[in-house]
């Protein structure tokens, strides 16, 4: 069996289309003192009859799981994950079944994203950040271990921070764990209280596949309460905290260019004229301080 994700999964704007391949649902259920693991399989409309019950090995299971890159939630029991059946065919080999996740939210987890947002906007609590003026300190919030995504843009980042540009201050987590993301959202609200920090950064693209943890009420309601713009390295599906962002994007290339353009709005509206005077002042006039000071400040 190959595992692979479909090409039309990538981009958000465009879902994959029901002629691509055949849509499923797969439930893992409550243990029933067997060995393995009951999984029962179903197409994505409930109403229609199920396509009964599968039984899979554990190491099996967590192999193939870890191979579509969903997390350890995955095999508990809990809601459906989508997932795609597709057939290949191969000129040298002939069809094979590809089998793939899907990170696209059920039916119902889209209701509840969608009643969460209406929540909050009748609260007046939900509204997206705005740009920051000037980028001196970044919170970011990482996945724990490292990720593609956060590894493409973490160079940059360590760049600016040893330049002494801006100020970096990093908080790996694990993405696939609601209560840790929560407590790291609290730490960075305290970050941004007692330090000023400008911006937080969260990578939400590196979490597994499947994971809800950026759907989760008191996730969203920790970044309303960040007290900072919130910028996310995104994943090619959005979740209710991308919707919260002043720039969200699954490219790190994009996010660092969104970087980038704070610090060149920052060097346009630098008072030229008053740094040249301090460093006349300063540097050229060479004037020891104290000696030949003129007596009115320079501005």
């Amino acid at each position: 069996m190959t595992i692979t994700v479909p090409t039309g999964a990538q981009d958000p704007a465009c879902p994959p289309a029901s002629q691509e391949g055949l849509e499923a649902l797969l439930e893992v259920l409550p243990h029933r003192y067997k060995p393995g693991v009951r999984a029962l399989l179903t197409g994505p409309d409930s109403s229609r009859p199920t396509w009964g019950h599968v039984y899979l090995h554990q190491d099996w299971l967590a192999s193939a799981a870890a191979l579509l890159g969903l997390g350890p939630s995955w095999i508990r029991p809990g809601e459906p994950i989508p997932i795609r059946f597709e057939v290949e065919y191969d000129a040298r080999l002939g069809p094979r079944l590809v089998v793939s996740a899907s990170d696209w939210p059920t039916p119902a987890q889209a209701a509840a994203d969608a009643e969460l947002r209406q929540h909050l906007e009748e609260q007046g609590r939900w509204r997206r950040a705005r740009a920051p003026d000037k980028l001196r300190q970044l919170f970011a919030i990482v996945p724990e271990g490292g990720g593609p995504r956060w590894e493409a843009l973490a160079l940059q980042l360590q760049d600016l921070d040893e330049r002494r540009i801006v100020h970096l201050a990093v908080r790996e987590v694990d993405l696939d764990d609601a209560d840790a993301v929560h407590e790291a959202l609290r730490d960075g609200a305290e970050f941004v209280h007692w330090t000023g920090a400008d911006m937080v950064l969260i990578v939400t693209g590196d979490r597994p596949i499947g994971a809800r943890t950026f759907s989760d009420p008191r996730v969203v309601e920790a970044v309303l309460d960040l007290g900072a713009p919130l910028l996310t390295l995104a994943g090619p599906v959005p979740t209710p905290v991308d919707d919260l962002t002043w720039h969200s994007s699954p490219i790190p290339g994009a996010v660092q260019a969104a970087i980038e353009r704070i610090l060149r709005g920052e060097l346009e509206r630098a008072d030229r004229p008053r740094l040249d005077r301090i460093d006349e002042l300063l540097i050229r006039s060479r004037i020891p301080p104290g000696d030949g000071w003129p007596s009115d400040a320079p501005f």
